[in-house]
């Protein structure tokens, strides 16, 4: 089983969210919501969003209060989870139903294999793949650089945990080459989302 220690206490209603994009094509499919949640156990050396990893409080966000927002955004494909969501499995298997159920699609990234997932690593672990359309398993490897979409390394696996996209699957897990794209924040720092380039990757954090 994974460890627990250093970790923030889980809540079954709520999600520890560290960051939210409300539009970007650059996270699975069509245009999507795009939520990362804070803490994640892998660690992975050369992790993109490094300061998402430590397990400490962030901002809790209401299942009721994320819906309402992702709904309201209006004109998406789905929502992403990125981060470690299965370390908050609990919370986003209620939360990715319910979107389901408002006719998106649902995305979830782990550093964790699928493997690894179904033999009960994380509590509540089958319980999101069940509630999910598609799963991008695997950890960080920033020796094992890649051309496929959506992923920062070339282990990474994209798997369709529905019938969804299960024709399109195959197709994504080609090297079809990257894409990102930088955006102005409000207080006038980069945003960069998706895979850049190594050497803008060394001098701007992404996302």
């Amino acid at each position: 089983m994974s460890r627990r220690k250093d970790r923030s206490p889980s809540r079954p209603d709520a999600v520890n969210v560290t960051h939210l994009v409300e539009r970007c094509r650059r996270f699975g499919p069509g245009e999507r919501f795009v939520l990362w949640v804070k803490g994640c156990p892998l660690q992975c050396p050369g992790c993109h969003n490094s300061a998402f990893l430590p397990f400490v409080y962030s901002e809790w966000m209401t299942i009721r209060d994320l819906k309402r927002r992702i709904l309201a955004t209006g004109g998406l494909e789905g929502v992403t989870f990125a981060g470690e969501p299965f370390a908050q499995a609990r919370a986003l298997g209620i939360l990715a139903q319910r979107i389901r159920r408002a006719g998106l699609s649902v995305m979830v990234y782990s550093g964790h294999t699928v493997e690894q997932l179904v033999s009960g690593i994380e509590p509540y672990a089958m319980w999101l793949l069940y509630s999910a359309d598609l799963l991008m398993d695997g950890p960080y490897c920033q020796e094992l650089p890649t051309q496929k979409c959506w992923r920062g390394s070339d282990n990474q696996r994209l798997i369709a945990l529905s019938t969804r996209y299960a024709n399109e699957v195959a197709a994504w897990n080609l090297p079809v080459g990257q894409d990102f794209e930088i955006r102005v924040r409000a207080d006038g720092t980069l945003e960069v989302l998706g895979i850049p380039p190594a050497a803008l990757s060394a001098r701007e954090g992404t996302s």
